[in-house]
């Protein structure tokens, strides 16, 4: 069972990637869009997905850190967690309708 703290992250992830891949949509769907402009802006918004997604896991870790009382064996726990949505998400390179 994940924690509430471990699914509301996982929801910003997911969220993040969703805007992100909406974002791709419309530049491939506007064929006013040259390729060589598409390409640049595809490798943008990469550049700006993977800042916001650790910029979401940092945040996390924070909150983590901050938190007052934690055992050790739990915040070690949610470190572990975090490391794994961390590695699931950072290498996603499918659009999410496209996967499963």
């Amino acid at each position: 069972m994940m924690s509430p703290r471990l699914m509301s992250v996982l929801g910003s992830m997911v969220a993040v990637e969703r805007m992100f891949w909406k974002l791709r949509e419309l530049i491939d769907g506007d064929s006013s869009i040259s390729p060589e402009v598409r390409e640049t802006l595809h490798a943008m918004l990469d550049a700006k997905l993977l800042s916001a997604k650790d910029k979401i896991m940092s945040d996390a870790r924070a909150a983590i850190d901050a938190t007052p009382g934690l055992p050790r064996a739990v915040r070690d726990r949610a470190y572990r967690s975090l490391d794994f949505a961390m590695k699931m998400f950072m290498t996603r390179t499918v659009p999410p309708s496209e996967s499963f």
